[in-house]
């Protein structure tokens, strides 16, 4: 097994310095477009106007019942392979060696699956994701057009969401105008 040494201090330095830069840019763009005056910035909150989204619901609808049903897969899968373990750990001191080598291979085999189906529907980047990432495509497309809809109507050149804002004026929250688009 190789190992392999992370020098503590370089990471920190390297979050460190991408934290100044990131902080740097927040406060230097303000004031660039300030000079400029040619930006307005306009913040949203992404979290509440998907919350108004009947979409939204209907989407996590599905998708829970997707997820239920691959579950109800999953744990048939779990009882087969538990099943399965329990015979064998019964019938283990009555087999011989080449029917114990057969039957862990089964049970390997089985588990093997088991533990497959499951990376594939519900692992970083299955199934599940998949899914989500379908049914909200065109909700985040709808919430594009609705605040490029508003940023072009109210003059906005920069919309950021509220999640990303460090200091904002509450008159820049645009919020309700795209909740209010979308209707």
């Amino acid at each position: 097994m190789k190992t392999t040494y992370r020098n503590p201090a370089f990471t920190t330095l390297s979050r460190s310095t991408i934290i100044t830069v990131i902080l740097s840019l927040l406060v230097m763009v303000p004031s660039v477009t300030a000079a400029s005056g040619t930006q307005k910035t306009g913040v949203i909150d992404v979290a509440k106007i998907l919350d108004q989204m009947p979409e939204k619901q209907k989407a996590e609808n599905i998708l829970k019942a997707t997820g239920t049903q691959w579950e109800k897969g999953l744990d048939k899968l779990k009882q087969e392979f538990q099943t399965m373990a329990t015979s064998y750990e019964k019938q283990k001191s009555s087999l011989s060696k080449a029917a114990k080598e057969q039957k862990e291979k089964e049970l390997n085999l089985k588990y093997q699956n088991l533990q497959k189906y499951q990376m594939e529907k519900f692992g970083p980047g299955g199934a599940l994701d998949k899914k989500k990432a379908e049914l909200f495509a065109p909700i985040r497309q709808k919430i594009l057009n609705a605040v490029t809809a508003v940023a072009t109507k109210e003059g906005f050149s920069v919309i950021i969401d509220k999640q990303a804002m460090v200091y904002g004026d509450k008159s820049a929250d645009i919020t309700f105008k795209v909740i209010n688009q979308l209707k």
